[in-house]
């Protein structure tokens, strides 16, 4: 093989790799993760009719994470400053730059308070704008939990999470702008994620410290991954080194 045909096998057959994204959660209301356009929380009922209403966010810095306060919470609300399932549902909704597949998350407390911390994730699969207000589907205020998943939402799966470990919350690589991370509740479905003989519908308090994906194209369409894999990546390239050196051998025997 000549070396010229050597340098094309390096380059095609090296290692691919993708870098994934961290983003952490931390500071004040004032800062936000670069790459993340915005986040909001809400909170809605124990029951799947109940409606979403805006709820506000709390930052209790790295070592704790990102909580929410609805009705009457402060952040002396020990434990309900957190995000937790106690009467209401509480939720965080974050909206990226672009279609992202959001691999794994971090809480940071509770760790081993003597309180649970599971959580569900849904995506949205509906067209979101680059920018501006969220409309719509898009936009969960005044939806019920079943009006969101029979409009564009989908439930991704609930997850029993442990303080400081990094928590596998999207097994089939799905991607979307939109992205909801809630409190557990069976509402949201069942049968994806933990099973649920793992997962209680209260005593669930956590923070948010980390997220964890892979930024895709601008818009916000929810879809499969569109990540390749290694291996496929090996075979495309063994495929095209292949055609090269027979395209080689035929202008030598020419």
């Amino acid at each position: 093989m000549t070396p010229k045909l050597l340098a094309i096998a390096a380059l095609l057959l090296s290692p691919w790799s993708v870098n994934a994204t961290i983003w952490t959660i931390n500071g004040t209301s004032s800062v936000t993760p670069a790459g993340v356009q915005s986040m909001g929380a809400y909170s809605v009922g124990t029951t799947s009719t109940s409606t979403f209403s805006a709820a506000t966010l709390a930052w209790y810095g790295s070592a704790n994470g990102l909580g929410v306060l609805s009705g009457s919470e402060t952040t002396n609300s020990y434990p309900d400053h957190a995000v937790d399932n106690n009467g209401r549902i509480e939720a965080v909704l974050f909206r990226f730059d672009g279609s992202t597949i959001l691999d794994k998350l971090t809480v940071g407390w509770p760790d081993t308070t003597g309180y649970d911390s599971d959580i569900s994730v849904l995506r949205y699969t509906g067209a979101v704008p680059a920018t501006g207000a969220l409309t719509g589907a898009a936009d969960i205020s005044g939806k019920s939990i079943s009006g969101l998943l029979s409009n564009s939402w989908e439930f991704v799966g609930s997850y029993n999470t442990v303080g400081d470990v990094a928590e596998d919350i999207n097994p089939n690589s799905l991607s979307s702008s939109l992205w909801l991370i809630s409190a557990y509740s069976s509402s949201w479905g069942s049968g994806k994620g933990d099973p649920s003989n793992q997962l209680t519908n209260s005593n669930d308090y956590f923070k948010l410290t980390q997220l964890e994906g892979t930024s895709g194209t601008p818009g916000g369409g929810g879809g499969a991954g569109s990540v390749p894999e290694p291996t496929s990546l090996l075979l495309l390239a063994g495929g095209m080194l292949g055609w090269r050196m027979n395209r080689k051998s035929q202008a030598l025997a020419a």
